[in-house]
């Protein structure tokens, strides 16, 4: 298997969350810190919000907002250029966490929730998948996910949900109404969990391990995946940059390149 090779990007962080590539640079939330980052390739860190209720997914609206899914608070922040605001309350849907979030172009934000505690097939039926439309109405899409992590949105304008627990990703169709359809596996991996996720150029997945220093890069929703690579630390987050070549950053105590 072969290891990829890292170097530091920039460090001095607690626990790096959802990467998100934007204009160039990399957006990160640090769940312990309580803060959103953007770093630059060439290593600059600038705060972007303090997010005090352990911030975890981002994404972007349409007009360049920034969106937050604060974990204990069960909100959806925006963030403009004044304090974060709420943008949806997800308390009555969300069972556990917020974890990761992912915006459609047409502004629809999907997230994802799980209850850590609610172990076996009763946690699995309360995890879902819970949408936030741009007028404001909240509902769930999708339930019995086994632990739902990392989320992408394909080039087709699907939603990839990392199913942890389950070892593969599954696959929607999105709706005009923003519902999911057609619901499937898109990628079994063997010997691998998957945990972050995203979407290159040419629509290959990119996948990343919990808990291993194991990373499946450009999955492609055909057969079943064995991990072609390891990183050294072991990783769990990925995000892939489209402006100028096919980084993969893998935020872990620190962010690597």
């Amino acid at each position: 298997m072969k290891t990829l090779k890292t170097s530091v990007l920039a460090s001095g962080f607690s626990r790096l969350k959802a990467p998100r590539w934007h204009l160039g640079a990399l957006w990160v939330s640090d769940v312990r810190a309580g803060k959103i980052f953007r770093i630059d390739l060439d290593g600059k860190v600038t705060i972007v919000a303090d997010v005090p209720s352990r911030p975890f997914g981002l994404g972007f609206l349409p007009d360049g907002d920034l969106l937050v899914a604060s974990m204990t608070q069960r909100l959806i922040l925006k963030l403009g250029a004044d304090k974060p605001t709420i943008h949806a309350d997800l308390t009555d849907l969300a069972s556990g966490y917020l974890r990761d979030l992912a915006v459609t172009r047409d502004g629809n934000a999907y997230v994802t929730c799980f209850d850590a505690d609610a172990a076996g097939p009763d946690g699995f039926a309360s995890a879902r998948v819970l949408l936030a439309t741009p007028d404001g109405n909240v509902r769930s899409v999708a339930d019995n996910v086994a632990h739902p992590s990392g989320l992408a949105i394909t080039g087709s304008h699907d939603l990839l949900v990392a199913e942890t627990l389950g070892n593969r990703l599954l696959g929607f169709e999105i709706g005009s109404d923003g519902a999911l359809l057609h619901r499937k596996v898109f990628a079994n991996f063997v010997g691998m969990s998957p945990l972050g996720i995203c979407v290159d150029a040419e629509s290959a997945v990119w996948a990343a391990a919990a808990r291993q220093s194991l990373f499946c890069p450009r999955a492609t929703g055909r057969a079943d995946h064995t991990p072609r690579s390891r990183t050294e630390p072991a990783c769990g987050r990925v995000s892939v940059g489209r402006t100028r070549r096919p980084d993969a950053c893998l935020p872990d105590r620190g962010c690597q390149s």
